[in-house]
């Protein structure tokens, strides 16, 4: 266990120091134990300034083995290692106590609700499943998104790991933010998509669900380690609709046959993940790598122009877990100034009220910021659709109508109301 320890603390360092994003760097790891490292690593940071405090006063050394040994023994009720260390702190755990008792509270970040979404490729009626999640957490008040269809938010501490419809894939655990970018980028039912950065697949998932299943999506992913990932995570929920592609996205041909449907393009690269909740529980301690973000900023700018390049695509997403401004509205000022002649934003989610930063430029209006304050994790979002030309008008007015006509098809399908009514709130189901 003490190498456990070991793991979760180099990879708390390196998240302190802005190298990586916890769930990357789990991801990582070599240790077989990736869950117990991730939860341990999460579960510390939740709790960092508290943990920072208590080994001040205690003059304790303020290393990241120092604070997972004291969120394991006082948040987890004792210490599965042996050691000089676990002696020490053994020996003052009555003074630890008061110290946690007297900063937990002031100091401890509040959590983030818990979002499920329905997974509508395997879930084929959404409202049983609303019931049978009222009947599995009763005293849960769970209540439906008004910004994301199929979206439900639970009180932070639910636990879905013995949940049926969480094991079976019928419902996945996916941040707010995170479900913005496929309902930004709204594919029309039988579109061709690639998702040039896919892993882990929850969005990927989202784009096949609002698809039902039709049309085509590329799943491309580089890392074969994410790559069987992703696999698993396509069978697990049901989607028939979704290719894997194990290759680099800027690889890809944009004249490759295969790719000559492609009209919607979902690109959400590697950023530093400076908006995660987790990332934002420690940049009082840490300094922006500037260096670092310079560089995820060239590659982000590098695939929005490779998904810019594709021939009939309309419409391209791109987001980041990022709150710096170098890759967001930076990446998207520089596209339009370079692309501009072809390429406008749109404006996404129009009933979501933080906007880009237009201090940047006024065209930022049009984009999505997420923050904390608004319960999600800290997130951007941007739309580029091509500029109508005379050629054009036919196409997009077919898109718009086959949109409508997807509409109608999900009423016959699920044979409901607009809105479905349970105790808590209405549920907006399409």
């Amino acid at each position: 266990m003490s190498f456990l320890y070991k793991e979760c603390a180099r990879i708390l360092e390196l998240v302190v120091a802005g190298r990586g994003s916890v769930k990357s760097l789990c991801l990582s790891t070599k240790n077989k134990a990736k869950t117990k490292v991730y939860a341990i690593v999460f579960n510390t940071l939740q709790n960092y300034r508290t943990l920072k405090i208590i080994a001040e006063e205690a003059q304790l050394e303020s290393t990241a083995l120092v604070y997972v040994h004291l969120y394991e023994l006082l948040y987890r009720g004792g210490l599965k290692t042996g050691g000089p260390l676990k002696v020490k702190l053994m020996k003052m755990l009555p003074v630890l106590k008061e110290l946690k008792e007297k900063h937990n509270k002031s100091t401890t970040f509040k959590r983030l609700p818990l979002y499920v979404r329905i997974n509508t490729l395997l879930a084929e009626d959404p409202t049983r499943v609303i019931k049978q999640l009222q009947t599995q957490f009763p005293d849960s008040k769970f209540t439906g998104d008004p910004h994301i269809n199929f979206l439900l938010k639970f009180p932070p501490t639910t636990n879905f790991s013995k949940c049926r419809l969480y094991r079976n894939g019928q419902i996945i655990i996916q941040d707010k933010a995170s479900c913005m970018s496929a309902t930004a980028l709204a594919p029309p039912r039988d579109a061709h998509v690639i998702d040039a950065c896919s892993a882990p697949g929850n969005k990927t998932l989202h784009v096949g669900a609002l698809l039902e299943n039709t049309g085509s999506v590329f799943a491309v992913e580089r890392d074969s380690k994410r790559f069987n990932k992703l696999k698993n995570n396509i069978k697990k929920h049901g989607a028939k609709n979704i290719t894997p592609v194990c290759e680099d996205f800027l690889k890809t041909l944009p004249s490759d046959p295969k790719y000559s449907k492609v009209t919607h393009i979902l690109v959400d690269p590697s950023c530093s993940g400076s908006g995660m909740v987790t990332e934002n529980l420690v940049n009082d301690f840490k300094s922006k790598n500037v260096k670092r973000v310079s560089e995820l900023a060239a590659l982000q700018k590098s695939l929005l122009t490779h998904a810019l390049a594709f021939p009939q695509v309309q419409r391209v997403v791109y987001s980041t877990c990022s709150v710096y401004n170098e890759e967001n509205e930076c990446v998207v000022k520089e596209m339009l100034d370079e692309h501009g002649g072809e390429w406008k934003l749109a404006r996404v989610i129009p009933s979501w009220k933080r906007r880009g930063d237009t201090g940047v430029f006024p065209e930022a209006e049009m984009c999505v910021r997420c923050s904390p304050e608004d319960e999600t994790n800290g997130f951007f979002l941007a739309c580029f659709v091509r500029k109508e030309k005379e050629k054009d008008k036919d196409f997009l007015a077919g898109v718009k109508l086959q949109s409508i006509f997807s509409v109608r098809h999900l009423a016959m399908r699920y044979h409901v109301k607009q809105h479905y009514k349970y105790p808590y709130k209405y549920v907006k189901l399409y």
